[in-house]
């Protein structure tokens, strides 16, 4: 099932402000994941939570500029 949005009737900020939300909750469930999954594995854990930060650095980015392109 996909949901689909109407984004002509919201504005930037709304947009923005749920965007910012998603990917907070995002970064979150990805650091959960990454302690879940590699609890033994010390140096591997690092290395996910940094993949996990690279992750909601280019989801963050890849929002914000499409937000920028919106009319």
């Amino acid at each position: 099932m996909y949901l689909s949005f109407n984004y002509s009737l919201m504005n930037k900020k709304e947009l923005e402000i749920i965007a910012s939300i998603g990917s907070v909750i995002l970064l979150t469930v990805l650091f959960v994941l990454v302690h879940q999954t590699m609890q033994g594995m010390q140096q591997l854990q690092e290395y996910g939570f940094v993949g996990a930060l690279v992750v909601f650095i280019i989801v963050t980015s890849a929002i914000g500029l499409k937000i920028n392109q919106m009319d």
